[in-house]
């Protein structure tokens, strides 16, 4: 037969409550009967019937994690520290992404309504109508990662990705003689891309580096799509004195490529910049000066905040803001 709870309280000398609030992790027990309890547990092999447990609390012990694509280093270090800390403080995480084509507004509605988990993380590349009415709308804890929902009570964790992108354009154009900077982003309405670019012009007249209509191109964060583009421009780029910052760092890989097959250097006749610090940063050659922006911390801080949440309902919104960082290397030769 099965160990039950019951077993444990009898081999533990403790009440079936007792069992209950250890396991929940609950500070309530004292150091020296948790200790009993544990073991045991260990001793019988105990496993708790989760979905049993959470009809009693009305609790499921499981988060959420909705992002807009599971593929791809940046997204794959948001779910491993997303999945430690969850892991760390006794829940399970539930991962899926939110489809382009129907903006994953239906997944939310079904794992924020219909009681699957306690809470939810969602990054959002576009804040659509619909999006922000299926937030609205949720009966669960929420946290939104890079960015804020209007009209919807939640926390959120944000890069502060001007900082990285200002000390990186102005680190380039401090150190080389450059008569222009091509900017190579993703879709024109991508939070994160918009951003940058932003910081991109704010750079750019400081310097007084004239931007023109061609020097600003929306792709789709894919390598292949950066690689095309760059090898029908960089022998144009180069001629007119240009660097390319491009706004992930596999299209910035896709860009440096794209030179190195038509015979130019990088960076002497073509400085290249990158963004995110994945491991393809290290990878490229030259290696790709970038802006490290500490993606498996914003997961597990994620975590943190809802489960903050879950212990005080009440408490104003909170926004964590992490920090991006310079990262030097060979592409930009300075």
């Amino acid at each position: 037969m099965p160990i039950s709870i019951q077993d444990v309280a009898k081999k533990a000398n403790v009440s079936i409550s007792t069992v209950s609030r250890v396991l929940n992790r609950r500070n309530i027990v004292n150091e020296e009967t948790r200790k009993r309890v544990e073991s045991a547990i260990n001793d019988l092999g105990y496993s708790p019937n989760v979905f049993a447990r959470g009809l009693m609390l009305r609790r499921s012990h499981i988060l959420g994690l909705v992002l807009p694509d599971l593929h791809g280093e940046f997204y794959s270090e948001i779910i491993r520290g997303a999945n430690l800390r969850a892991r760390e403080l006794g829940y399970k995480l539930m991962i899926s992404s939110a489809v382009a084509k129907d903006d994953g507004s239906e997944l939310m509605a079904a794992v924020a309504d219909h009681g699957m988990v306690d809470g939810l993380v969602v990054m959002i590349s576009e804040i659509t109508s619909r999006i922000r009415e299926t937030l609205r709308k949720a009966t669960v804890p929420l946290v939104i990662l890079d960015g804020d929902v209007d009209g919807v009570k939640h926390d959120s964790v944000v890069i502060d990705q001007r900082t990285g992108t200002i000390a990186m354009l102005r680190h380039l154009l401090r150190r080389r003689d450059l008569r222009r900077i091509v900017f190579v982003g993703g879709p024109v309405t991508n939070i994160d891309s918009m951003e940058r670019l932003n910081a991109y012009h704010e750079v750019t007249a400081e310097f007084g580096i004239e931007v023109g209509p061609d020097d600003v191109h929306h792709l789709d964060y894919q390598y292949d799509t950066a690689f095309d583009l760059a090898a029908a421009n960089v022998g144009e780029w180069a001629r007119r004195g240009a660097a390319v910052f491009a706004a992930n760092d596999e299209m910035a890989a896709g860009v440096i490529d794209a030179a190195l097959a038509a015979q130019l250097a990088v960076p002497a006749d073509l400085p290249v910049v990158g963004f995110d610090d994945t491991r393809v940063a290290s990878m490229t050659r030259p290696r790709l000066t970038t802006v490290r922006v500490p993606m498996s911390e914003m997961g597990a801080a994620a975590i943190d905040l809802l489960c903050q949440r879950f212990d005080n309902v009440e408490q104003p919104p909170t926004k964590l803001v992490l920090q991006s960082k310079l990262i030097v290397r060979d592409s930009c030769g300075s």
